[in-house]
C-alpha cells in the first residue's frame, strides 16, 4: 500500500512531538509542582512546603508548575537540561551547595543529562510569620555570610568549624536550616541541649522568637544555608 499524503504528515509529525527518547514535547499538560513524582513533599506548615528533588541519571520530568516563590539548595549536582515552555532549552551544571530563589509563575520540565544523582531541597515561600521580637539579624551571627536578599527571603550561608558556634540571639522571623556538610551538631536553646548527626539535605524549621544557638561538636566544616523569611 502506497502511503497517502496525510499519513506521512501524521507520520512526520509524531516524529517531531519524540525526541531522543524523551517523550512528547508539548502534549503532556502541566501538572502542579507538587505532583511531579520527584518532587517529594516532606514538610509543610502555613508558611513554608519542602520539597525533596531527587532526578536520577536520566531522569526525564514531567512539565510541572511552580505556583509559589522558591528556594532551590543543591545538595548533589550534576548536569541537567531545563525546559521552560516556550523558551530555548538551557543546561547547567549545578554543584553540592548552590542556592538560587526563583519568582512564581512559571512551568517547566528538567533533564538529567549526566551520570550522577542530581538532589535538591526545594523550599516554597506560602506566607510570613508574624514578627517577633528580636535581638539581631542573621548577619550579626557568627560564621555567617549573607548570599542573597530579596523582597521575600535572606539567604545565608553558615560555615562553622570543628568547635565554633553562632552563639545565641534571637531572630525575628522564621527560618529554614539545610544542611550542606554534615557532622555533628549541638543545638541550644535556653536549657535545652542536644548534640545530633546531621547529613546533606537535612533540614530544620526555627519558628519566630527562637534563639537556638549552633555548635560543630564534629571533626570536620560543618556547613549550612539558612533560608530566613521576611
Amino acid at each position: 500500500m502506497i502511503p497517502t499524503t496525510l499519513t506521512l504528515i501524521s507520520i512526520l509529525l509524531a516524529a517531531t512531538l519524540f525526541s531522543a527518547g524523551t517523550g512528547p514535547l508539548e502534549l503532556q499538560a502541566p501538572v502542579p509542582v507538587g505532583e511531579e513524582p520527584q518532587h517529594h513533599v516532606v514538610f509543610q506548615n502555613q508558611y513554608v512546603r519542602v520539597m525533596d528533588v531527587v532526578f536520577p541519571p536520566g531522569y526525564v520530568s514531567l512539565f510541572h508548575t511552580h505556583s509559589a516563590d522558591n528556594v532551590a539548595v543543591t545538595i548533589s549536582g550534576g548536569r541537567i537540561r531545563t525546559e521552560l515552555q516556550g523558551q530555548q532549552p538551557t543546561e547547567s551544571e549545578p554543584v553540592a551547595g548552590h542556592v538560587s530563589f526563583a519568582r512564581a509563575w512559571y512551568t517547566h520540565r528538567i533533564i538529567n543529562i549526566g551520570a550522577t544523582t542530581v538532589r535538591f531541597i526545594d523550599t516554597e515561600i506560602i506566607a510570613a510569620p508574624p514578627r517577633a521580637n528580636a535581638s539581631s539579624t542573621g548577619d550579626e551571627l557568627q560564621g555567617h555570610k549573607l548570599e542573597s536578599e530579596n523582597d521575600r527571603v535572606r539567604i545565608y550561608r553558615l560555615a562553622l568549624a570543628p568547635g565554633e558556634s553562632t552563639g545565641s540571639r534571637t531572630r525575628a522571623m522564621g527560618w529554614l536550616e539545610v544542611t550542606v556538610r554534615g557532622g555533628r551538631i549541638t543545638r541550644s536553646s535556653g536549657h535545652k541541649r542536644e548534640t545530633v548527626g546531621v547529613k546533606p539535605g537535612d533540614f530544620l524549621w526555627h519558628a519566630p522568637g527562637t534563639a537556638p544557638a549552633l555548635k560543630n561538636a564534629g571533626q570536620s566544616t560543618y556547613e549550612a544555608i539558612e533560608i530566613e523569611w521576611k
